[in-house]
């Protein structure tokens, strides 16, 4: 490499400030202590970002309308405003919406889109006027338990608020080149991903999986992932945060042994994470690059270079092309896509998916070869609790509510299952469909089985080695 392509210093310095402060905002976690109540407090940990929007969800909460707090308000408005404007793209086609291919993209997308956000619009205000049966505006069911995940105080709306803005410092100022390039040939051999990708698992692992799967898709979307890479990702590393594998181990009663449920969890998804993007579906899809970007990634390091000098040129020629205004840029475009696209399809999906759950019959009829399967593996009251194996495909945290008089060891193995499943349509699940990653629903249910299935004798194998020493 010649001196003329070299990165400047302050390019540098700004690639090493910056990336200090998102691995600071994204993987430091800070104790956190909580009044527990006669005179005593506990302490917790979580991330800076983790902090901070649970800080900015409760402070905004704390205003109420109509019994609600304002971020529930604040989703009502933008769930009716997408369905206007989806509307009016639809029946006037208007220049503004027209000309722009990011609004074409929100508002003038297939028409299921359009059903799935009128019936947003509907449940979103039946739920706020309190107008409607238990089952769907209940605070546990339906539109209301859906509404709750998006505009609670730690809800989506909070976590999109914060990371949206957020990711750009983590991934446009060079740490991805630098950390890619590092590690690259033991990512490309474990995982066949490129080295970058290790931001997209520690994305997920301290802040959320949703944020994960931003991650991937704006790299996807700039150059630096594959068709292929990018879906693998986001259907192998898109991991539970940490502080919600947490909630997860609290609500089934495994906080006591939630060093060895944490160590189940990840040997499980290492596992698969190196079994899955070798097989059908996801080795079938294209290793190809969006054709209107191309390919931006240079992790091969030249002859004449060092590895470490390589990675520090790269990440600072990334620094030196990215300036406050992209982030800006960059945040605003993420949260058009989210609040304006994703929200309302969030709500219309998983409130459809999570009544029948609750009212029908449906997933006991599915989740019959699943009771099969469990009572081979001889999990204790297995068949009773199968739903619980394939109601996470909706939402992360159903199967812990379903599994509170489980047996210990079947809480254990499928409290854990309910992790390394991933897929989760309420939340990951809609990111994706909604991506330019060549997956549909039929890919992600395949998908979501696959490791259903892979997954369960190693989770109870572990767990009755661990378990029980």
């Amino acid at each position: 490499m010649n001196e003329s392509s070299k990165p400047r210093q302050i390019d540098i310095i700004k690639f090493v400030v910056m990336s200090v402060i998102g691995v600071f905002l994204f993987m430091v976690p800070l104790p956190v202590w909580s009044y527990a109540g006669d005179g005593e407090y506990t302490r917790t940990f979580n991330i800076p970002l983790g902090i901070a929007l649970r800080w900015l969800g409760t402070t905004i909460n704390s205003i109420q309308v109509n019994g609600f707090g304002l971020l529930f308000l604040f989703a009502v408005i933008i769930i009716t405003l997408s369905f206007l404007a989806t509307v009016l793209a639809y029946l006037l086609k208007p220049a503004f919406i027209m000309e722009s291919e990011k609004l074409k993209r929100v508002f003038l997308s297939a028409p299921i889109y359009l059903v799935s956000k009128a019936v947003a619009v509907v449940v979103a205000w039946m739920v706020f006027l309190n107008i409607g049966p238990e089952w769907l505006i209940g605070e546990w069911y339906g539109g209301g338990l859906m509404m709750g995940l998006i505009a609670g105080s730690g809800g989506l709306i909070a976590i999109f608020i914060v990371v949206g803005i957020a990711i750009p410092i983590l991934t446009d100022f060079g740490l991805m080149e630098f950390l890619g390039t590092l590690i690259r040939k033991v990512v490309r051999f474990l995982f066949t991903l490129p080295g970058r990708s290790s931001i997209d698992l520690f994305g997920s692992w301290f802040s959320s999986s949703a944020a994960g799967v931003i991650i991937t898709r704006d790299q996807h979307e700039k150059g630096y992932y594959t068709h292929r890479e990018a879906s693998a990702i986001c259907v192998n590393f898109e991991l539970v945060s940490l502080p919600f594998t947490f909630v997860v181990a609290s609500t089934i009663g495994m906080t006591g042994h939630f060093g060895l449920f944490y160590l189940v969890i990840c040997v499980t998804a290492i596992l698969l994470a190196m079994v899955m993007p070798r097989i059908w579906p996801l080795n079938r899809i294209k290793d190809e690059y969006l054709p209107e970007v191309g390919k931006q990634i240079e992790e091969e390091v030249p002859e004449n270079a060092s590895m470490f000098n390589w990675a520090v040129d790269l990440a600072g020629k990334r620094a030196g092309r990215t300036g406050a205004k992209d982030v800006v840029k960059s945040g605003l475009s993420n949260w058009l896509n989210i609040f304006m696209d994703l929200i309302p399809i969030i709500l219309a999906w998983g409130a459809i998916a999570v009544i029948l759950e609750a009212q029908t019959p449906v997933f006991d009829w599915l989740s019959w070869p699943f009771a099969r399967y469990l009572e081979l593996l001889r999990v204790p009251y297995g068949a009773e609790y199968a739903p619980a194996t394939i109601v996470g495909f909706i939402d992360m945290f159903i199967p812990a509510l379903l599994l509170g008089s489980a047996p210990l060891e079947t809480r254990f193995i499928l409290g854990a299952l309910s992790i390394v499943q991933i897929i989760y349509l309420a939340e990951t699940g809609i990111l994706i469909l909604k991506s330019k990653m060549p997956l549909n629903i039929g890919h992600l249910a395949i998908l979501f089985v696959m490791r259903t299935v892979f997954a369960l004798p190693i989770i109870v194998l572990l767990t009755r080695i661990l378990l029980r020493a």
